[in-house]
């Protein structure tokens, strides 16, 4: 049966991050459609003459097998300063179809951007009569490590070992964001996250999300 998936990042490179050899799963089934949402260009808060990392969604979308992606323009770090409802409203319109599944942030990553997008995510798709998505919420290396505050409760795992390799392509288009080893977004670092996360399961490679709400009709 066919599966519409989102997948809301709200920096371009989040969604790899995230769960980019999920992303690469879901789409190695041809009925699916998946279709990316970015909000922000990732860079212009850093105060440098730095390339929109959304014209890297092309290339990173191929490697994983992504359908289709829109951006948006919404100002990077400072999505506080948006009223919710203007992110909402973004949403709606780039959005014409009720999705099966949807990948967004998780709440407690200590990016602000992460919480505006998650928190539009969850009132964009209230529980309405025929609204049947699963939300899952994903986690961001080096933005939900460095929140002592994190409640977490991982209870879906993807079996990875076939996609993590396409993950690992797709973060290598984004190498301006890697940081050297021990750095959580590192390439080595993220290797043994998919490890660590598989071996909680008896897998060898696997992502994790915090299923918020899952509707059986």
């Amino acid at each position: 049966m066919k599966k519409n998936i989102l997948i809301l990042a709200a920096h371009p490179d989040d969604e790899t991050l995230g769960c980019g050899a999920t992303i690469a799963k879901l789409a190695s089934d041809k009925n699916n459609y998946l279709k990316l949402l970015t909000f922000t260009d990732g860079v212009s808060a850093r105060g440098k003459n730095l390339k929109n990392r959304n014209i890297k969604l092309s290339k990173v979308s191929k490697i994983l097998g992504i359908d289709s992606f829109e951006i948006g323009n919404f100002p990077d770090n400072k999505m506080d300063s948006v009223p919710l409802l203007e992110v909402c409203k973004f949403i709606e319109n780039k959005i014409k179809f009720n999705p099966n599944i949807i990948f967004t942030h998780h709440p407690d990553c200590l990016n602000i951007d992460h919480n505006i997008v998650y928190r539009a995510s969850i009132t964009t798709f209230r529980p309405q009569k025929k609204n049947s998505s699963e939300i899952n919420c994903y986690t961001v290396p080096s933005s939900i490590e460095y929140n002592p505050l994190k409640k977490i409760n991982y209870n879906t795992y993807y079996d990875v070992e076939k996609y993590y390799k396409k993950k690992i392509s797709a973060l290598k288009v984004y190498s301006a964001e890697l940081k050297p080893y021990p750095h959580p977004r590192n390439i080595k670092s993220i290797i043994n996250q998919l490890k660590t996360t598989g071996s909680e399961v008896g897998l060898k490679f696997s992502e994790k999300f915090h299923t918020i709400r899952k509707v059986i009709l």
